[in-house]
């Protein structure tokens, strides 16, 4: 987590950020550890289906 938050953080990143933000819809998750057989995909979509349902 140390290192994907100082990935995250480092000016190298910030500075190349808002080309990804400007020009992609996506989401970052940073998650410490997870189970055996985890899906990031279902995960991110359950997330987006929450949201949607919020917005409406």
């Amino acid at each position: 987590m140390d290192a994907a938050r100082g990935w995250y953080d480092s000016p190298a990143y910030r500075e190349i950020l808002p080309l990804r933000t400007r020009h992609i819809a996506g989401d970052l998750l940073l998650i410490d550890g997870v189970p055996e057989g985890y899906e990031a995909a279902a995960t991110a979509a359950h997330l987006r289906a929450a949201q949607a349902e919020q917005e409406v």
